[in-house]
């Protein structure tokens, strides 16, 4: 028997017996799942912070139609491939321009390849930036692929929409793009 010899208080020998047994089987296996558990964590809060922004969007303005008092632009994205979260796609149109005020926004919305259609939630007007506060998703559509369209309607109480100094911003989660064209 394996033992140590300790004094008591009185002054007498006695011995202590030492158990050779480990720590229990279920006590090793919570303490394995918690570290593996804080090792997971540690690794996507790594992962999650040093990654790279995503890419700008990629696309190309056209003018569709125009008249004296309506015009409609469209603008084809070409990246990223599927935005899942329409709520986060925002677009800001900037009037930088002295000349052509006096512009509305009458509707705006987002034609996939495949036919579906989203709208564009309201545009609020600041200075001579227009945001948009978003996309709907409609039945059958709820996300936003590349190659979808956006169509954006403009009305002029004043006369002809002019387009120079116009840009169009288009933001998804902290992805921002810009597309901007001579007309």
């Amino acid at each position: 028997m394996k033992g140590k010899l300790e004094r008591s208080h009185n002054g007498r020998e006695s011995r202590i017996s030492i158990k050779e047994e480990g720590v229990s089987p279920i006590i090793a296996t919570i303490l394995m799942v918690a570290v593996t558990v804080a090792l997971a964590a540690t690794v996507y809060i790594l992962v999650s912070v040093y990654t790279p922004p995503g890419a700008p969007f990629v696309g190309s303005l056209t003018v569709e139609s125009t008249s004296n008092d309506t015009a409609v632009l469209q603008l084809t994205l070409a990246s990223p491939s599927v935005l899942n979260n329409p709520s986060n796609f925002h677009i800001q149109i900037v009037n930088s321009s002295s000349i052509g005020k006096g512009w509305s926004i009458e509707n705006a919305t987002i034609t996939n390849p495949d036919g579906t259609v989203l709208y564009m939630n309201n545009f609020t007007k600041s200075n001579d930036i227009w945001t948009s506060d978003g996309a709907r998703p409609a039945p059958g559509a709820t996300s936003i692929e590349s190659g979808a369209i956006i169509t954006i309607t403009f009305h002029s109480s004043v006369g002809p929409i002019i387009y120079s100094g116009m840009k169009i911003i288009v933001s998804y989660g902290g992805t921002t793009g810009s597309a901007t064209t001579t007309l």
